[in-house]
């Protein structure tokens, strides 16, 4: 057992030189005593007698005033050592309350940025080995709790008393814990902690250290989250300030220990644009680059790799301070089936977030679906025959589309799901079982184009396609017109991808020159309530962002030129599907298209933009578990997992569970310890196995690495009180609660011992 210290010095060195001064009135006293030779003198007898009889008052006197002087003489020594009594010393035989001490230690992604003396959690490390070590010599009575950012439900230790054994155990655990490569909430981890104190009905103090290096996205600017469900950052600290305002004690220390000049670039996020992923063509990908850093990043290249191959790699000529870059790349993939790619910047102080992941289906073709409305023996009045072949023309370089053609009656009875695309040239009606149909399609993600014509019944479309709106229609049919001279066509949004790279500035490819003598009008639909508009030239994205079903409202891509600019392509968005209408026809009956170089490229894109993509799982965060369905009758339970660590990490498994419906198996995969691409491999009944891919990325917020200063975590805290320490410099004298210094008292005793000898001495030296 350790015995409490009663008290201890600052500087003890000065202690012992102030005792040694005791010495100084000693020897003045006894130098100073006066010698004096015996002379025998008959008259001085009387005043020898006198003189006899005040010898002991004077004695006393002097050894008094010489006390005084002595003791003045330690007391001034014993202030310039700054005596001071630890908590386990007089005030613990006084029955001290515990301290329980509670560590908060960040260990979300953040946190492994590296700086010249190691990353942020290597500091955060030392400061709780320095502040433990500081109270096991100060007031090894107290206690310790550490808990993690990113799991703070389940403390690393709680409630560990500060002997020899119990410390080094702790200390060694906290010296094994690694950064992670998750996303921290403070709000979560600030409730866990005061849950944890109020189930400790013994905890009376408590004194909670929160070690971070405090990302301004999680302390202070908190407030745009609020809406979603976030804790504004004045609230942060709330629940520990309502466990302490019953009847308890509690101090709360803020140790920042990030990198105020952190300097970080990242990429942010990656997505395959532009249709399905196609084997043998080339694929659309786009990054987003971020830089976070107090300084531009000059040709900066992007590596990108599909399929474990290397692709041409792309250079950002520069990227600002505070700058988001968006940048399409291209990938070739040679397999059909899941697969992978990724996109990676050169190695910075935060190399997990310099790469970014995707999973994807890659097709064999993008099957498309062609209901001829005139069908003709002579292709050259056939509706389809023009369409079809720009899709999938002859000759040995594949196209990436299959292309079948079924006559108008033949709809109903075709089976969609093998299909990513399904065009309309100019069909009559679509029965109310076909249009129910295809908007079941549509809304599970595929893609129609509607090509009008001659044929096309425009009353009975607005009642089956349109219904005000409601259906998968983009635009209410109008009349049709023959227009008088021809027009042309205008692009409206140049960005569209299907526009792109065909509307530049001056029109060099000569769009505008295409003659369209005929064609319907239309009135775009409006959004359904609560739907939000589409951004310009990414209806794809606000499909896929939308909540399932809901239909957007419709954009115009291009418009003839005519006096009222009427409408030519118009697309909408119906949950993750998409919907475009051509007002004119798919041959060359009602224009001249066909005849110039744009058409082919036009139809190509169109194609791909509103196709299905691949059944790809969407992407998952670092620490969110991966659920994916399987389908019990083709597939056995029991799934074998390969992590991004494969195979340094050897293969393990997961069994697939009943779903919550019953209704099939659900596998759960919840050990997403990093990121990369996770394989699952399912053991098909019939044999054989199916490989498939999830990407798990890491959260693109713990990029921003600009911390927060003392200043504002007070603004943004709301007055909650705190201590705040910048580094772990200045954890040496981190124990303030942990002693009481006495120099105050020695000050105030040396200054009345002095008055007190200077009084008497003044009185006495009168009197005699």
């Amino acid at each position: 057992m350790n015995l409490p210290l009663l008290a201890a010095f600052v500087s003890p060195g000065l202690f012992y030189v102030g005792l040694a001064g005791v010495a100084g009135p000693i020897l003045i006293h006894l130098f100073a005593r006066r010698r004096f030779k015996r002379i025998r003198w008959a008259a001085m007898e009387f005043l020898i007698d006198a003189e006899r009889r005040n010898r002991r008052r004077v004695r006393i006197e002097e050894l008094i005033l010489l006390a005084l002087r002595c003791a003045a003489m330690a007391l001034i020594g014993v202030l310039v050592a700054r005596p001071f009594v630890a908590p386990g010393g007089a005030t613990a035989w006084a029955g001290r309350a515990r301290i329980e001490r509670v560590f908060l230690l960040d260990d979300s992604l953040s946190m492994s940025y590296a700086s010249a003396d190691g990353t942020a959690f290597d500091r955060a490390k030392r400061a709780v080995r320095r502040l433990v070590e500081t109270f096991r010599r100060e007031s090894p009575d107290d206690t310790v709790t550490v808990v993690r950012l990113t799991a703070p439900q389940t403390p690393l230790e709680s409630g560990v008393f500060l002997d020899e054994t119990q410390t080094e155990a702790l200390l060694s655990r906290v010296e094994a814990l690694a950064v992670t490569q998750q996303a921290g909430d403070p709000a979560d981890a600030v409730h866990a902690l005061a849950d944890l104190l109020s189930r400790s009905e013994s905890v009376l103090n408590a004194a909670v250290y929160i070690i971070s290096d405090f990302q301004r996205r999680d302390w202070v600017q908190r407030e745009a989250g609020v809406a979603a469900g976030a804790t504004p950052s004045a609230a942060l600290l709330e629940p520990l300030s309502n466990w302490a305002g019953k009847d308890r004690g509690l101090r709360t220390v803020l140790v920042n220990v990030g990198d105020p000049e952190a300097a970080n670039r990242a990429v942010t996020e990656l997505t395959s644009t532009g249709g399905p992923a196609v084997a043998g063509a080339t694929a659309n990908l786009r990054a987003t680059l971020a830089n976070y850093g107090p300084a531009g990043a000059d040709n900066l290249e992007v590596r990108v790799s599909a399929g474990g191959l290397m692709q041409p790699s792309k250079t950002v000529p520069t990227l600002a301070t505070g700058q988001t870059a968006t940048i399409d790349v291209n990938a070739e993939f040679l397999r059909s089936g899941f697969d992978s790619a990724q996109v990676e910047l050169p190695p910075d102080a935060l190399a997990a977030d310099d790469a970014r992941y995707l999973a994807l289906e890659v097709s064999t073709a993008i099957r498309v679906l062609i209901v001829n409305g005139e069908p003709s023996v002579d292709e050259f009045d056939d509706e389809a025959a023009l369409l079809r072949t720009a899709l999938r023309p002859e000759g040995d370089v594949f196209s990436g589309n299959e292309v079948v053609v079924v006559d108008e009656p033949e709809l109903e009875e075709t089976n969609l799901s093998g299909f990513h695309v399904v065009v309309l040239a100019n069909v009559y009606r679509v029965s109310d079982p076909a249009a129910e149909m295809l908007e079941r399609f549509v809304r599970g993600g595929g893609g129609v184009a509607v090509f009008l014509g001659d044929q096309v019944d425009a009353g009975l479309y607005n009642s089956a396609l349109f219904r005000d709106g409601a259906g998968l229609l983009p635009a209410a049919l109008g009349d049709r017109v023959r227009a008088a001279p021809e027009v042309h066509l205008r692009v409206v949004d140049r960005l569209h991808p299907v526009m792109r790279g065909l509307s530049a500035e001056g029109d060099p490819l000569g769009l505008g020159a295409v003659s369209f003598f005929e064609y319907f009008t239309c009135v775009p639909a409006a959004g359904e309530p609560g739907a939000g508009e589409p951004a310009s030239g990414d209806a794809a994205a606000a499909g896929a962002s939308g909540e399932r079903g809901t239909a957007r409202a419709a954009q115009v891509v291009a418009a003839f030129d005519d006096a009222e600019q009427h409408p030519a392509i118009v697309e909408r968005a119906l949950g993750p599907g998409k919907v475009i209408l051509i007002t004119t026809s798919a041959d060359k009956e009602w224009h001249r298209w066909p005849e110039h170089p744009t058409f082919l490229p036009v139809m190509m894109e169109l194609m791909r933009h509103v196709a299905r993509h691949g059944d790809a799982l969407q992407e998952q965060w670092v620490g969110a578990p991966i659920t994916m369905p399987v389908d019990a009758s083709a597939f056995a339970p029991d799934v074998r997992v390969r992590t991004p660590a494969y195979p340094e990490e050897r293969e393990l498994s997961v069994t697939a569970l009943s779903g919550e419906d019953g209704r099939g198996l659900v596998l759960t995969w919840e050990h997403t310890r990093s990121s990369g691409i996770y394989q699952f491999a399912l053991q098909r009944r019939d044999g054989g196995e199916v490989v498939r891919l999830v990407a798990v990325n890491v959260d693109p917020r713990e990029s921003a690495l600009a911390t927060s200063d003392e200043a504002e975590l007070r603004r943004a805290l709301g007055g909650v009180p705190f201590e705040y320490v910048q580094g772990i410099d200045r954890l040496a004298g981190e124990s303030g609660e942990g002693r009481v210094e006495l120099w105050r008292a020695a000050l105030l005793a040396a200054a009345i011992v002095l008055i007190t000898e200077h009084t008497l001495a003044w009185g006495w030296g009168r009197r005699r």
